[in-house]
């Protein structure tokens, strides 16, 4: 069940600031992500998370975020930061 992964603007923004090797790591857990959607035993190590309506959150190590939404016609990462920064963001 792939969908369609769009990023945003600010998402994109942010995640460039990120050195290489983190940078690396979001692509792998967006690719793990849109290739495990409907199958919860192989994204379970992502700790994805609901957090509010269409609203997510996934891991990508211990302290880094990202923040996505579920639409009809794919997924939406729209915020990338630690646990604080998600936090922050939702109000």
């Amino acid at each position: 069940m792939s969908r369609e992964i769009y990023l945003s603007e600010r998402f994109r923004a942010t995640v460039r600031e990120y050195p290489k090797p983190v940078r690396i790591e979001v692509a792998r857990a967006i690719d793990l992500l849109q290739s495990s959607l409907g199958y919860p035993h192989r994204h379970s190590g992502l700790g994805i998370r609901k957090l509010v309506k269409n609203y997510f959150e996934m891991r990508v190590d211990l302290d880094l975020r990202l923040v996505f939404k579920v639409e009809s016609d794919g997924i939406i990462f729209i915020f990338a930061g630690t646990h604080d920064e998600v936090r922050q963001f939702l109000k």
